[in-house]
């Protein structure tokens, strides 16, 4: 984040690059704010662990998940009874990751498999025809971001969050870094899965604060009993 006024209303555009734990945490406290979220993936949702299914999962399991996506899968599940918590890597994908994925607020969000193989800047159309027709100033209407997607197509977004890790192939850009409305998450890796975890969802609040021109804005507070 590179300036505090640079701020995005709902239903603004924004596209979460990466379906992994932390991405499909993002495009879903994107959404239950109100923002028009597309989320892509590369690969398969969670594919970063999908090779570990049969080990344990590494974190405790009541800490895989954070409130606002329990909350979700228990809004979708109704009068289901629970599902117990997911105990080894295959269970967390199975029960967490992919149903996340098909609740209310992100079916049909989804891309996947679509890799985003480059991003630029293009002008906000209509808003830039309009301020010209008006005669009113566009300089303060940023430009949006163009991702360039292996399919053959393109996509504009107002705001990218991009969650594909530490250690992902860097998407090629044809603008210079740091820039407002484009942000990193869960690049911070300590080793410990929690930790790295639960910190990645702190940059997501820090994310949505910063678009709404908050100082804080929490949506995993825990639950009171």
């Amino acid at each position: 984040m590179t300036d505090v006024t640079a701020t995005l209303e709902p239903p603004g555009s924004i596209a979460v690059i990466g379906a992994g734990p932390l991405g499909i945490e993002a495009a879903l406290y994107g959404r239950f704010l109100g923002y028009d979220v597309t989320l892509f993936e590369a690969v398969a949702v969670a594919h970063s662990v999908a090779g570990k299914r049969d080990e344990p999962i590494p974190m405790m399991p009541d800490r895989c998940v954070s409130p606002l996506a329990r909350g979700a899968l228990e809004a979708q599940a109704g009068d289901a009874d629970p599902q117990p918590l997911p105990l080894s890597i295959g269970e967390w994908i199975d029960r967490v990751w992919l149903p996340l994925t098909e609740t209310d607020l992100l079916r049909g969000r989804l891309r996947c498999p679509v890799r985003v193989t480059a991003m630029g800047l293009v002008s906000a159309g209509a808003e830039d025809e309009a301020a010209e027709e008006t005669g009113d100033d566009d300089d303060d209407v940023p430009p949006d971001f163009q991702l360039t997607l292996d399919d053959g197509t393109s996509a504009d977004f107002e705001a990218v969050i991009v969650a594909t890790g530490a250690e992902s192939e860097e998407i090629s850009r044809s603008f210079a870094l740091p820039a407002d409305y484009l942000f990193a998450v869960g690049r911070q890796q300590t080793g410990d899965a929690e930790v790295d975890f639960w910190g990645g969802l702190k940059e997501i609040v820090a994310v949505y604060a910063a678009l709404g021109g908050r100082a804080d804005l929490d949506l995993y507070q825990p639950r009171r009993g």
